[in-house]
């Protein structure tokens, strides 16, 4: 069902009409010959509007082609799984994780990766995802996020810096 018969409970009226065709009737004549015409006026306009938002989607647009064997930090975003139960101020954490090793090309978009060992993600990303490694500067982070079998991340507490008892 097309949005239109949804919306009014009938077909949208056809504007596909026969281009050579000739009646007696001089109305049905200049009928068929305006329907034609604002067919010609709808294509144009679509085709417009689309060259249109083609035009500006391609100047945000970058190409980017990673070789076998190239080094790129790998872009996570812990804060938008619905798995992850910890929730203080995830959106400070590391944003892009590695460097990683690409393995493979996989298509024409996609890339393996060397993954840390004990990761629990698919090593293949899109190429949104990544970004080169270029020179010495410094490293985000050098390891994935730990997750447990449920998906939630691991808290490990590096130091207690003190404690009390309490009597109730």
């Amino acid at each position: 069902m097309t949005p239109f018969q949804a919306l009014y409970g009938y077909l949208p009226p056809h504007l596909a009409f026969p281009v050579h065709s000739t009646t007696s009737v001089v109305s049905v004549q200049e009928y068929l010959q305006w329907g034609d015409h604002m067919l010609q006026l709808l294509k144009e306009d679509l085709l417009k509007a689309q060259d249109r938002m083609k035009f500006y989607a391609d100047n945000s647009r970058c190409d980017r082609s990673f070789n076998v064997g190239d080094w790129v930090f790998l872009k996570l975003q812990p804060y938008r799984q619905s798995s992850v139960s910890l929730r203080n101020n995830l959106k400070l954490w590391a944003r892009y994780y590695g460097p990683f090793e690409v393995l493979q090309k996989v298509g024409t978009v996609a890339y393996k990766l060397k993954l840390s060992i004990g990761s629990r993600i698919h090593p293949a990303f899109h190429v949104s995802q990544l970004k080169k490694k270029i020179g010495q500067h410094m490293i985000p982070s050098t390891s994935l996020p730990l997750l447990d079998t449920s998906g939630d991340f691991i808290v490990l507490h590096v130091v207690v810096l003190a404690y009390r008892e309490s009597l109730r």
